[in-house]
């Protein structure tokens, strides 16, 4: 997670988390800690590797996490991808598959919040049919999927 976090740009970064975060502090043992142990009760989370030709190390080059919505049928998605591995489907993969999970745990609705020029994640939620609403007071984009599946 450490190499991951490394290699992420400053950009990236930004539209991940809204703000500027130092690595210090995208690394510290009590954050990592707390991402790295999912309550499969409450969340789940997806991690993309590649094996690195050169040093035959497993490197994470994405992560998707789905997270409940407390007291809610709801959950909301997040994503990061490298930047040397965006542009290649690995989000829209990724957000698919938790998309299944979604479905598979009967969750109704899933959101997330999107900075309005964050083109990439738009464009992954145009793809597999979310809608996007620009709030006016906050300058965010919510976009929501409502899963028609859920009842397995």
């Amino acid at each position: 997670m450490v190499r991951f976090h490394e290699r992420l740009s400053e950009d990236s970064v930004y539209l991940r988390f809204f703000q500027a975060l130092k690595l210090s502090r995208r690394v510290a043992h009590e954050r990592l800690t707390r991402v790295c142990f999912v309550d499969f009760n409450r969340e789940m989370a997806l991690v993309a590797e590649s094996k690195n030709p050169e040093t035959g190390d497993h490197d994470i080059i994405a992560i998707g996490r789905l997270s409940r919505v407390y007291n809610k049928n709801e959950a909301e998605f997040s994503l990061e991808v490298r930047d040397a591995f965006q542009r290649r489907g690995l989000g829209t993969e990724l957000l698919s598959r938790l998309l299944a999970i979604g479905r598979d745990e009967r969750i109704r609705y899933i959101s997330a919040v999107i900075l309005p020029y964050n083109h990439g994640m738009l464009r992954v939620c145009e793809k597999l049919g979310f809608r996007t609403v620009l709030n006016d007071d906050d300058r965010l984009i919510y976009a929501m999927l409502e899963l028609t599946d859920t009842e397995k």
